[in-house]
Parts: C-alpha cells; structure tokens; sequence
C-alpha cells in the first residue's frame, strides 16, 4: 500500500477502535482488559492496512486464457521546478513529524535533567530519587520513583504503592508507544484521545494495586473499598503543579474525580466481557471495508460503467488458429493506448502504481465486449483501464477452421508513474523459469528479443512457471 493511503486507512481504524472502547468499555473496571485493548488496537490499525484480502485473480491467471505483454502507462508530468501539491503535503507532514518529535525530545531532556538533580539509591525494584526541593510533585518514570524534597523525608505509604505499581506494571513503555504513534499521526485528534484514556486506566490500575497492597478490606460482593486514608491523600495532592506529559504523577487534577469514583464503584459483571470480543469481528469488518475502498469499489464502479449491449453468440475460445488483432498490431495497440489512457488524478495524488489486468472477448465481429476487472489498484485506474479498452476500434476477428469466432483476452496495464523505475514487459514473467517460442524452449534472452510487432499470441501459465509466444 502507498504511504498516504496507509495514513488514512491506519487513521480510520484508530478512529473506529477508539469510538468502540469508548461506547462500550470506558466505564468497565476490568482496566487491565482496558489497557490491553487500547494498545492492542493502536497496534493493530498500524498492521491491518497493510493486510491484503485474496482475490483469486490477478497475479495467476487463468490457465488457457490469451495474456497480452504488459503495456506501461506512464504519467504526464509537467517539467517545471515549482512543488507540486503532493510535494507541498508531504512537506507539510514531513515538518509536523519533526515538531513532534522535537517536542518529545525537549520532554525528555527536561526530565532526565530534573532526575540528575536528584539523589540516586537504589532497590531491587526501582531507582529511588529524592530531589532537593519542592519544584516538582513526585512521580514515576520508566525505572526511577522521583520524590520531591516533602515527599522524600515521609515516604507516604499510598503514594509509594501507587507510584511502584506504575513502574512494576510498564506503563512509561505504554505512554512512550503512543507518543511515538502520535508524531507519525500527528494530524489524527483521536490519538490525543488514546492517550489520554490510557494514562486514566494507569491511574486507576496503580490506585487498585495499592490499596490491595495497603490491605483494604473487600466486601463480599467484590467491591474494591479504599480507605479515606488513601481517597483522602488523592485529595490533598491535588496540587496545580505543571508537568511533563511523559510521567505519571501520583494525583493529576484531571483524573482525580474518575480515580476516586473508580475507587469505590463495583466490579463490572463478567458478562461485559462480552463487549470485548466486539473488538474481532470489528477488526475483520473493518479490513473488508478498507480493501473495498480500495479496490472493489472502483472494480465495481468500473464494470459497471464499462458493460456493452454486444451478445456474444456461439463459444468463446481461448486457443483458435489465427488469433485475433489489433488493427496494425501490437504496436498499434500499444500506441492507442499511450494516447488515450490518462493517469488518473487521485492515483497521482496518492502515488498509486501497479498492474491493473483486464479481460475482455473479441467477438466473431471484432468488437469489444464483456470488459471485466481480473484486479486492479484503484483510485480511478480501474475505471480509466475498463474505459479505454471498451472504446477499442474494432479488431480483426479470430478464425478457427476458417470461420470467425469469439476470443477472450487478458491485457496487463502497468500504471507507473515517470519518476519510479520503467518497468519493461519482461517485469510480467517474474517467476517464470520456462520459455517457449512457437512451441521451441528458448533463454530468456532470445525471449525477450523477440519484437513485440511478431507475437501473435502469449500465454502465461504461473503454476506451471511457463511462457510461450506464438509469431505471426
């Protein structure tokens, strides 16, 4: 997939993942489920565009049926020095990706600075840092638990289990994954969103680890029951103290209210772990959809647009005696396409290139008839091929015993645009290990020798690994 229509797939994913987790899981108190789901959804709309649902076409062609060399499409540039709308968007991502990241850099700089003022002591299972004075409230980040000058001399019991269940649990590897998401997505809002969600569910993991830790008495029916000890020091250290985005302080203003009503709620039923397995099929409707936008959608624009009233009479053939023709041949051929194919202008803004196959039946007329996509790339390409081969002048009719007949084709279409690297026909055998030439095995070199102005016929059996050319 190219990397503008991987951005907006990825972007649309994270949007639809976020907007399940926050209709059905948001209020659970299975946090651990939640953090899991979060980073397991940004993670899978990073994978899920680049997966490819099987056609059945495309690449293995019907065995039998008549393949003609890959005509290469190329784009119509315009030479000038200027930038081009394409070029002034990727500059403008290009740049948002580097603010971002400085932006995270700075943050870290910062912090680590603030961790060298302080006081090292070590412990099996974290590096404690006690800093001089009162700037900063205390917090966790990665291995090290920074406590403030006030903090540093009482060593309160809840902050301390709080803060060792955010560096037990990993959760600065969480908060740097996103923020390292969110430079390259910089212009998706709904990660800011991802973020935000995630640090709560640290929140209210780390408070529920340490009141079990400090031994607060469960209820029969499951209920996790703070002591007004704990919910009281949530309150106190509700201090309007700014801090960097990458710690997890022991209270944050803003999640203050949720954490202690989170405290106190009942545990959600087992039942509504259900809404977690909503996640799957989510998943895999979301990557058929995706793969429609991208391809059956065109496909199925392009078939429809491109049907003749032509009834085909009698059997169509795939191997005749005298094949079917252009009029003046190959070279014909490849020239009325040169002219009146177009790039498309949204496969030029996305940077879209590749083969779009089309299959089509020669009548006994010579007319063009039954055009249909075997595969194509999308973005106005598949329209664009089934347009311009259903407009072909009439060819010259295959004959078998002497008599017309119809004759189906496929014709490979290579869109590629002026500045990536030609791609000859001889790119169509890729894979191919045998050459045959009216029935004679040939090397691969006196194959590709062969003027195309001299075939008459090509066919391409990819299971088999073979090519054979029929000359006029």
């Amino acid at each position: 997939m190219n990397t503008l229509p991987y951005l907006l797939t990825a972007s649309l994913y994270l949007l639809l993942f976020y907007g399940c987790y926050a209709l059905l899981l948001r209020r659970n108190t299975f946090f651990g489920m939640n953090r899991t789901y979060l980073l397991a959804s940004v993670m899978l709309s990073l994978l899920l565009p680049l997966v490819e649902l099987p056609t059945g076409t495309g690449d293995s062609l019907p065995v039998g049926t008549i393949t003609l060399p890959t005509l290469v499409i190329g784009s119509p540039q315009p030479q000038s020095d200027a930038l081009t709308a394409s070029q002034w968007l990727w500059l403008l991502y290009g740049l948002g990706v580097l603010i971002m990241l400085i932006r995270m850099s700075v943050h870290l700089s910062s912090l680590f600075r603030l961790i060298r003022r302080g006081t090292a002591k070590r412990t099996p299972a974290y590096t404690l840092i006690q800093l001089p004075t009162d700037d900063a409230p205390s917090f966790s980040f990665g291995q090290y638990l920074v406590l403030n000058k006030t903090d540093a001399r009482t060593q309160p019991e809840a902050l301390m289990r709080h803060e060792e269940a955010h560096i037990r649990q990993r959760h600065t590897a969480d908060v740097l994954f996103l923020e390292v998401t969110q430079a390259f997505f910089w212009f998706n809002p709904v990660l800011w969103l991802y973020k935000r969600s995630l640090q709560e569910i640290h929140e209210f993991l780390a408070d529920q680890a340490a009141v079990r830790q400090i031994g607060a008495p469960s209820t029969s029916d499951n209920r996790l029951s703070a002591p007004p000890t704990y919910a009281q020091q949530l309150v106190a250290y509700a201090l309007d103290v700014p801090m960097t985005a990458l710690t997890t302080p022991f209270v944050s203003k803003s999640t203050l209210k949720q954490r202690i009503v989170m405290l106190q709620k009942p545990q959600s039923p087992r039942r509504a772990l259900l809404s977690y397995a909503l996640a799957l099929p989510l998943a895999a409707l979301l990557t058929m959809c995706t793969q429609s936008e991208q391809d059956q959608t065109a496909l199925t624009t392009a078939e429809a647009s491109a049907r003749k009233t032509v009834k085909v009479s009698g059997e169509i053939f795939t191997v005749v005696e005298q094949q079917p023709e252009f009029q003046g041949g190959m070279k014909n051929l490849g020239a009325y396409l040169e002219q009146n194919l177009k790039y498309p202008e949204a496969a030029l803004k996305a940077n879209v290139t590749g083969r779009v196959f089309v299959r089509f039946i020669v009548t006994k007329t010579g007319e063009i008839t039954d055009v249909q996509i075997l595969k194509g790339i999308g973005y106005g390409t598949d329209a664009e091929a089934v347009r311009v081969v259903q407009n072909m002048p009439k060819w010259l009719p295959g004959r078998q015993n002497g008599h017309p007949v119809n004759v189906q084709y496929n014709l490979p279409i290579n869109f590629q645009l002026d500045e990536a690297a030609p791609v000859t026909s001889a790119s169509a055998f890729k894979g191919i290990e045998v050459f045959f030439v009216d029935g004679k095995p040939v090397t691969e070199n006196e194959f590709k020798a062969i003027s195309p102005d001299k075939i008459a016929r090509m066919d391409v059996d990819k299971p088999k690994k073979t090519v054979s050319i029929t000359t006029k």
